[in-house]
């Protein structure tokens, strides 16, 4: 036990199967935390819950462990297999106790998982995962423009450019974009009027994605400070051999390089050629 403990800050973005065999014991035998931050993903285990964590979960197994508790902040995605639809205002009804800003966010997946993610507001944390077309990423209190790192996945909706254009708008200080979305893009523009901007865009990772969305992030956006890939050799491959010039512009700075599932015959200094400031694996430019 921790006797004097008086702020408490907890981040675990990766799944927490084990979230009430090993988290809530640890919180629960703090009582003299004044000042809590709990940034979790809970679900996908053999000890996952069986329902979406709301605020009643937080009011019995949290907070009222916690006598001296005076700031709460908190960002907690809960993610279910076969989750039962819920109306959202389910969730933000268990929240009627908490004496602050509170909202969450409902969405569901053609791979029969559901989430719920719950947050105090202003909203902590500078990363979101498993972001779908359904998720109110930009609102007029800009709550999310503080994130840094951000993973975009549907499989229900293909992510088009508009919604490209609301990412580059709501989240000025990203980073870092996943994107997974095997679907294919409906609203396709052969004509590129103004192109996306990710000002502060450095790494981009399109492990299990349409083509298509290699092509928007490289053609009909600029990457001004694209450092570091992460993508499948397929795309890269035909991007490579489109030879497009805003393509080009984009790999210009580009340093670190990793290829997916790259087969044996593949000509890699053809691709790499692509990359004119790239390291090499011990760490100098070729």
């Amino acid at each position: 036990s921790c006797p004097n403990l008086k702020e408490l800050t907890i981040r675990n973005y990766r799944n927490t199967p084990q979230y009430e065999q090993c988290i809530l014991p640890l919180l629960q035998r703090l009582s003299t935390v004044q000042y809590l931050t709990l940034v979790l993903a809970i679900g996908i285990g053999r000890h996952a819950p069986d329902h979406f964590f709301d605020g009643f979960d937080l009011e019995k197994d949290i907070i009222s462990y916690l006598p001296y508790l005076c700031e709460f902040r908190f960002h907690i995605r809960s993610a279910l297999p076969h989750a039962p639809h819920q109306n959202v205002n389910t969730i933000r009804q268990s929240f009627r106790r908490q004496q602050q800003s509170v909202d969450c966010v409902l969405d569901y997946f053609n791979n029969s998982y559901g989430q719920c993610q719950i947050y105090s507001l202003r909203f902590t944390g500078t990363r979101l995962d498993f972001i779908s077309n359904r998720f109110p990423i930009f609102d007029d209190k800009n709550t999310f423009s503080n994130v840094t790192v951000l993973l975009l996945f549907d499989d229900v909706k293909p992510f088009e450019d508009a919604f490209f254009r609301v990412i580059a708008q709501a989240l000025p200080y990203l980073k870092s974009l996943e994107v997974i979305n095997r679907l294919e893009q409906q609203e396709k523009s052969k004509t590129i009027t103004n192109f996306t901007e990710f000002t502060s865009l450095v790494t981009l990772i399109l492990p299990d994605t349409h083509i298509d969305y290699a092509e928007q992030l490289f053609y009909r956006t600029h990457l001004p400070h694209l450092v570091e890939l992460l993508i499948h050799h397929e795309p890269l491959l035909a991007i490579v051999t489109e030879n497009q010039q805003q393509a080009r512009v984009n790999c210009s700075k580009t340093e670190l390089i990793r290829i997916l599932e790259s087969p044996d015959d593949i000509d890699l200094e053809y691709i790499l050629n692509f990359f004119p400031n790239r390291f090499s694996k011990t760490g100098k430019k070729k």
